[in-house]
């Protein structure tokens, strides 16, 4: 059964200006993962200091391998020199339903 995260991370606007380049960078090369089937991450409207991140896994077992890649070793690093004033995290298994109008 597929595996979604979302992830609500408030870095503040300054420390988004000078990490979105590895938020992009991140979000490329986690596309690539096996298993990886969505990733994307905007930053709230609302609360600018926001980053909203959506992951969207295969199954959990993907998700976990994810955490073992050399990319997640990297970004990790980049979490601890600009850690996040606050983090919260949901991840839950998701299955297909159709739409009301199919």
């Amino acid at each position: 059964m597929p595996v979604v995260v979302t992830c609500t991370i408030d870095w503040g606007v300054e420390t988004i200006e000078k990490i979105l380049p590895e938020l992009k960078r991140h979000t490329e090369v986690v596309l690539q993962e096996k298993g990886c089937k969505e990733f994307s991450f905007a930053i709230d409207i609302d609360k600018p200091d926001v980053v909203i991140a959506t992951e969207v896994y295969l199954d959990y077992q993907a998700h976990e391998e994810h955490f073992k890649t050399k990319q997640w070793e990297h970004f990790s690093g980049v979490m601890e020199e600009y850690p996040p004033r606050s983090i919260e995290v949901k991840t839950y298994e998701a299955k297909e339903v159709p739409h009301a109008l199919d």
